[in-house]
């Protein structure tokens, strides 16, 4: 259960943040009224944005429990949970991608290998919920001198649930379509997330706006503006961490079963990443690589300074690892620092039961102040790349011109 309330939480506060603009500690503040805090300093004073006055810190008022574990009926074997139908789609193109395998990654994804007597794909592990597993929790709300107070924190609940299972998921790999949740019973907490059971999952969703009202009258704040950002790569400013104003979401049209949508999407960002054809003379894996590892990876290797230092590949997240002898790395001085994709794929549901690739990006700065990234090799002192933020949400912006 701290998984999902770790999630939600993620999700009221890049929903909430334009409620608050630049005052990150009364967003802080609000957050913790919801979903607590390891101890009184946020959340428990009378600072701006703690509506009413209240001094709410603490645990959390919100209590989750685990009523029916997520299970598959009949159970699934130990051979289906390593090697589940959806993994066994047929590599796509001349390439022969496992467009599905290469969402997963390395760490997860193991392609058939007659050496290793695998004769069809596998996940490195097979402790993982399967899909179809159904199960169910509780969600109770323990406020009882306060029944406004209680409303604001059911309404808030209930919509940063809806949010975690509509835009984002739990485990592993989420921000590469996988972790997907579907949540009933959300409207017993917020009587908009049932009535607008059919409407897309936009910015504007009426649940998304409904959160912006309750927050903003409950912290004496105004409703954000439903201005749309700019275009991806285009602002000259951008703010530390996600937050709606900056959020960008596109459903696309195609449809299909889950696994062929995400097959495609891994396809097309693995044709994407990779443009530089090396020639027949290497294998399937070696022989489409990235344009950095041409022009900055290969040259390192053989002792000279890169031929380009734009590192566009960082992009999609860092470290970026090249094989045994290279990986890129974010830094801050002697720390090294992890950022997570920016671009998040989904499949979304419809209430038909229809599944559509959704794609959306939260805008943010890349790293702190005075990080560098830098191209680590075990034969040469580290280079140093390129990165800015233009940079980055422009190559995403030409990916998802491409994505299916």
């Amino acid at each position: 259960m701290p998984g999902i309330r770790g999630a939600a939480r993620f999700w009221f506060r890049a929903l909430a943040a334009p409620v608050f603009g630049d005052d990150y500690g009364a967003l802080a503040r609000a957050e913790s009224q919801v979903f607590g805090t390891a101890n009184g300093a946020d959340g428990s004073g009378n600072g701006s944005g703690s509506g009413g006055g209240e001094a709410r810190g603490g645990p959390s008022p919100v209590a989750l429990r685990l009523v029916r574990p997520p299970v598959l009926d009949p159970a699934p074997s130990r051979q289906e949970l390593l090697s589940p139908r959806w993994l066994r789609l047929q590599p796509v193109g001349e390439r022969r991608t496992h467009g599905i395998g290469y969402l997963l990654g390395q760490g997860l994804f193991k392609p058939p290998s007659a050496s290793e007597n695998r004769d069809h794909p596998e996940l490195a592990r097979s402790h993982h919920i399967p899909a179809g597993a159904t199960g169910a929790f509780a969600v109770r709300v323990d406020i009882r001198d306060d029944p406004d107070f209680a409303a604001y924190v059911r309404e808030v609940t209930g919509i940063s649930l809806w949010a975690l299972a509509t835009f984002g998921g739990l485990g592993a790999r989420v921000r590469r379509g996988f972790g997907g949740v579907a949540l009933t019973g959300l409207e017993q907490l917020c009587a908009v997330i049932g009535e607008s059971v059919d409407a897309p999952p936009t910015r504007e969703h009426p649940a998304i706006l409904r959160l912006h009202e309750i927050v903003a009258a409950r912290h004496n704040r105004r409703v954000p503006s439903r201005s749309g950002p700019r275009p991806l790569g285009t602002s000259g400013a951008w703010p530390s961490a996600p937050t709606w104003a900056r959020w960008h979401v596109r459903l696309s049209e195609q449809t299909g079963t889950w696994p062929q949508l995400l097959h495609q999407a891994g396809f097309r960002l693995r044709e994407f990443r990779a443009p530089v054809d090396r020639g027949p003379g290497f294998n399937a894996y070696k022989r489409w690589v990235t344009q950095e590892y041409v022009d900055a990876v290969v040259p390192t290797l053989k002792g000279h300074h890169p031929n380009g230092r734009g590192f566009a590949i960082g992009s999609f997240g860092l470290p970026v690892v090249f094989g045994k002898d290279a990986e890129a790395k974010i830094r801050r001085g002697a720390d090294e620092l992890r950022r997570a994709s920016p671009l998040w794929i989904r499949v979304h549901q419809d209430s038909d039961g229809r599944c559509q690739l959704l794609y959306h990006v939260f805008e943010a700065t890349i790293g702190p102040a005075n990080a560098t990234i830098d191209l680590e090799t075990r034969r040469r002192p580290p280079e140093h790349l390129h990165l800015d933020e233009t940079l980055a949400y422009r190559t995403i912006a030409a990916f998802l011109r491409t994505a299916p």
